[in-house]
């Protein structure tokens, strides 16, 4: 008996149908990971910039008296006071006479390592 339709499909027609699925996963696994980096690195950013925020708070909230012995302490980046949570790092510079004299400013570079080395800078001023 001789059979005159093919039935089902071919072990070459199973492979090539394999090969473009397996490109097509392999395609939005690369835009996944690209995109949870993504939001990894902004949530980072995010938390920094607010930190920093905070860190600046924190020297307007003192008195002029003790912002004034404090400032000479940090006419360079220097390790910002209090703790810092993992995994930054906030380093703080005051400029006295800055850009006006009577005003110093205040700069907090907070740096942190997620898939390279990252920084962000945030500055504030405060009246001597």
């Amino acid at each position: 008996m001789k059979l005159t339709r093919s039935d089902g499909f071919t072990l070459v027609e199973i492979l090539v149908a394999l090969t473009i699925f397996s490109v097509a996963m392999l395609g939005l696994a690369a835009g996944t990971i690209n995109v949870i980096r993504n939001n990894q690195t902004s949530h980072l950013r995010a938390s920094a910039i607010n930190l920093a925020q905070a860190k600046i708070e924190e020297f307007r909230a003192m008195t002029r008296t003790a912002f004034s012995s404090v400032a000479a302490g940090y006419a360079s980046y220097t390790t910002c006071p209090g703790t810092t949570p993992l995994p930054y790092l906030a380093d703080c510079r005051i400029t006295s006479n800055s850009p006006v004299a009577g005003v110093s400013r205040i700069d907090v570079r907070v740096s942190w390592t997620d898939y390279t080395n990252r920084s962000v800078t945030v500055s504030g001023s405060m009246a001597n």
